[in-house]
């Protein structure tokens, strides 16, 4: 396992199963944070070994420049890529970097994806966040729970429950899903995959358009979570689309 950032009292923090599906879904919220000021951070539960394009170190440096560009810090747990579960191990490993890092807000992937890794990484998240807040769950560090959660779309998600106008830092936003070359460029010496098509460029860029459309800006970002909205939620959302 790589040296974490010596982190604590984040803002934000946004998890993925792999490196690059935050920046899919949320690279705007996090630069929009790096920009305000709010203290935000990446945390990927794998390295992405077992993806069909790319190597685990080139996806992990393809991640540092990504976090690079967006200003943020990025955390890698190098659970098994396809192969961690929901298990207490994973659990409490996890529930460990959530009392280090004491996040506000965290933002998860899909309860509904298309790829396991996604729906299970959803379960096991959401577990040890509640669980982290217990004192007396033998677990390294003092308890601490997360004020909100939220998370991105998947399958059909529906309406969003908020739209963050991200258009101030599009382009970085978009240079930092593009350092990840290894997934995403068309590469014909490369085997084919779903994310490597011009197709799916598009899909980020045409989904963020219409979500700015609602929003009557250029381009936005979305978020899911349970309702109420939490205040949390509605305060960051403020904070995010505030003057800089």
């Amino acid at each position: 396992m790589s040296p974490q950032p010596l982190l604590h009292g984040l803002d934000l923090l946004a998890l993925g199963a792999h490196p690059d599906d935050v920046e899919v879904h949320v690279g705007g919220i996090l630069a929009l944070a790096a920009d305000r000021g709010l203290k935000g951070a990446i945390l990927d539960l794998t390295s992405g070994d077992l993806g069909t394009r790319g190597t685990a170190e080139t996806r992990r440096l393809e991640a540092q420049k990504a976090a690079e560009l967006l200003g943020v810090p990025r955390i890698v747990l190098d659970f098994p890529d396809g192969r961690f579960t929901e298990e207490e191990a994973y659990r409490t490993r996890l529930m460990g970097e959530i009392r280090r890092l004491r996040p506000r807000i965290l933002i998860l992937p899909s309860p509904e994806d298309r790829h396991p890794d996604h729906r299970r990484a959803h379960r096991l998240i959401r577990e040890a966040s509640y669980y982290a807040g217990l004192k007396r769950y033998p677990c390294e560090g003092t308890p601490w729970r997360p004020e909100a959660l939220a998370w991105v779309g998947g399958e059909n998600p529906g309406q969003p429950d908020l739209l963050v106008d991200v258009s101030a830092v599009w382009e970085r936003r978009m240079a930092a899903f593009d350092a990840f070359g290894s997934q995403f460029t068309a590469d014909p010496a490369q085997p084919v995959t779903r994310i490597a098509h011009p197709a799916f460029r598009r899909g980020v860029e045409g989904r963020a358009m219409h979500w700015g459309s609602l929003r009557l800006c250029a381009w936005a970002e979305a978020l899911w979570c349970e309702k109420p909205v939490p205040a949390a939620l509605i305060q960051l959302l403020s904070q995010l689309e505030s003057p800089a």
